[in-house]
């Protein structure tokens, strides 16, 4: 494994919070979510590619279509492109942490319910919507780990880190409205833990 150069300690600690310690970890980001992490400019980013370069690699070449609408980091190996209700979930988890309700409204139906055992029930789409601005918070990575469905169920788990580095692991299951590969998601129940 090659060292990270020299691209500052914002930069590097950034790369260290989700685990990047090597340049051939870097090789499997793009430049799109290096740039989004809190701590990494066009500078460090710049660095990285001459480094990359030098040992025959490159940034990996942005797959996510709806990421380019947010301002953090989406790291998700699923390119999903033979399993629809598994992009489903990743957009509607990167829309649910950005707060884009043009792609909630696309991806729920009228009635979607979401529910935070212990918390919370919502129960109608723009409630829903209403409580992703309300309680948005300033995110630096989005790490969907894994994505599983089956039928008209499904489940994701992964990490958000915050811009003042602060994590909260969460897990959903994903209820849809039918058994279709185009049907819409109709209730979440999700689950998270805050780091201390």
């Amino acid at each position: 494994m090659t060292s990270l150069p020299k691209i500052g300690k914002p930069a590097t600690n950034a790369l260290q919070i989700i685990g990047i310690t090597s340049l051939e970890q870097v090789s499997s980001l793009d430049k799109k979510t290096l740039s989004n992490m809190h701590g990494v400019g066009p500078k460090a980013i710049a660095i990285l590619e001459k480094a990359l370069a030098e040992e025959g690699l490159a940034f990996k070449q942005l797959t996510i279509e709806n990421h380019s609408a947010t301002d953090f980091a989406v790291l998700c190996s699923l390119d999903c492109d033979n399993a629809p209700k598994k992009r489903l979930i990743r957009d509607f988890l990167i829309a649910a942490v950005a707060g884009n309700q043009t792609t909630l409204t696309d991806l729920l139906t009228h009635h979607f319910r979401f529910i935070l055992p212990g918390d919370r029930m919502v129960d109608s789409l723009g409630t829903f919507i209403d409580l992703t601005h309300r309680e948005k918070i300033a995110v630096s990575v989005l790490e969907i780990h894994s994505i599983i469905t089956h039928g008209k169920e499904g489940a994701a788990h992964g990490t958000i880190t915050t811009k003042k580095g602060r994590k909260l692991y969460f897990s959903v299951i994903v209820l849809f409205s039918g058994n279709q590969k185009e049907a819409l998601i109709t209730q979440v129940t999700a689950f998270a833990i805050k780091d201390k």
